[in-house]
This record gives structure tokens, C-alpha cells and sequence, in this order.
């Protein structure tokens, strides 16, 4: 997914980038309990849509 950095819409707040470090960080940073490999994975099988992956991870805790 390409990503301009400077033109932050609705759709980049509502996904997160599996091909983004700093957003697969951003993420690890809430759950620092977990690998970054669980977040990547979390993206891959939940899809790219935050809400769905934060549900996701909230339940490995």
C-alpha cells in the first residue's frame, strides 16, 4: 500500500500498513507483551482494519 505521509486521511487512521514498520510498531507499542510477528500476523488474518486487529489482540492478553 503506498503512503504519502503527509496527506493523513480517514483511511490511514482507520488501517494499519503490515508493510510499515512504524505502524506495525505503533501498534506493538499498545501490546508490548506481544511479538512483533503476533502483530503481523494479527494484520494478516483479521485484515488491515485497526479496530478489528486492537479486538484481536485484546483477547491474546
Amino acid at each position: 500500500m503506498s503512503d504519502n505521509k503527509t496527506n493523513v486521511g480517514q483511511q490511514d487512521r482507520v488501517r494499519i500498513d503490515a508493510n510499515d514498520p512504524a505502524e506495525v510498531e505503533y501498534v506493538h507499542r499498545q501490546f508490548p507483551h506481544l511479538k512483533h510477528e503476533q502483530i503481523l500476523e494479527a494484520i494478516k488474518n483479521k485484515g488491515p482494519f485497526r479496530e478489528d486487529v486492537i479486538k484481536y489482540l485484546q483477547n491474546l492478553k
